[in-house]
């Protein structure tokens, strides 16, 4: 299960437009919606392809016990798996609230950060948090830069007096405003922080050769892979701080599982049936899975 099923009919890019980090949202669903995710393998396939869509972790726990408004700390979809429970959503605790209904088996409520839900767990829920990178966040990425410039090489002058005090930090205030206003900035950190995010979900099993064909190729990387150019030679799959090298033949082959995967192991060996024999792309899959970037997962789990 993928965020395009859990939030349907709402779709992906109207769900990050219109609600994300902005105000609520109830789906209903059907009773069987996520029947699925009683198993802990479903689960951590969801929070995998949550991340990969997201890019932030995420946790997936079980509701507490505990009834009254909570101010959530994290934005959360909460999941109606069984049962059905009262909720009350709150824009802010000292209000009443926003929205009151009960939620159904296969209902799905998505609340912001700092809003507050007041729910009691009933039948089967789950909740999904989702770590969103903030400010200091940034701050913390940024350092490995800010460590690198001359205004930052000096020892803090502890002992010296007011004046040289005042001129040591002003020079470090405007070597931080120059960084935070260089164009691009949170482009720049969205890219190289997506390219070293390390796996935190076992969502597949390592590539066998013997593979059924029914089984499904899919990327065990936290976010999306990318693929560029090395020399004249080499194409360079870049994920998890990886920089993977492989020969410029490899490039359709790579290029077809960063568009289809999941995808069945039959289907990928024909789509390539009369360019590469199945040695050459069981070598190929083999070699991905070696390095984390795809494994296996059984039919109907993706």
């Amino acid at each position: 299960m993928d965020l395009d099923t859990l939030l349907s009919p709402v779709t992906v890019p109207e769900f990050l437009d219109r609600y994300f980090g902005r105000s609520f949202l109830h789906i209903p669903g059907t009773a069987g919606k996520f029947a699925a995710l009683v198993s802990e393998d479903p689960l951590s396939i969801l929070a995998h392809n949550l991340e990969r869509t997201l890019e932030a972790p995420v946790r997936i726990t079980q509701p507490a016990d505990s009834v009254g408004p909570n101010c959530l700390g994290r934005d959360r979809i909460l999941l109606q798996i069984g049962g059905h429970s009262d909720c009350k959503i709150h824009s802010n605790e000292a209000e009443p609230p926003v929205w009151q209904a009960p939620i159904a088996q296969g209902d799905a409520l998505y609340i912001p950060r700092g809003w507050s839900l007041d729910a009691a767990p009933a039948g089967h829920q789950i909740n999904i948090d989702i770590e969103n990178p903030n400010g200091a966040d940034l701050l913390a990425w940024l350092l490995k830069y800010l460590k690198r410039e001359d205004a930052f090489q000096p020892d803090i002058p502890r002992f010296a007096d007011p004046a040289t005090k005042a001129d040591y930090v002003t020079s470090l205030r405007r070597k931080v405003v120059q960084f935070l206003r260089a164009p691009g900035l949170l482009e720049k950190y969205r890219r190289e922080t997506n390219l070293n995010a390390q796996p935190r979900h076992a969502a597949g099993v390592p590539w066998t050769a013997d593979a059924p064909g029914e089984q499904s190729i899919a990327f065990l990387t936290p976010r999306k892979i990318r693929i560029k150019r090395g020399d004249h030679e080499t194409i360079l799959l870049v994920a998890m701080g990886k920089r993977l090298g492989f020969p410029q033949e490899a490039a359709p082959l790579l290029h077809y599982l960063s568009d289809h995967a999941p995808v069945p192991v039959e289907e990928f060996y024909r789509a390539f049936e009369g360019d590469f024999d199945r040695a050459e792309l069981s070598d190929l899959l083999a070699a991905l899975s070696k390095d984390g970037i795809i494994g296996l997962r059984k039919p109907g789990s993706v």
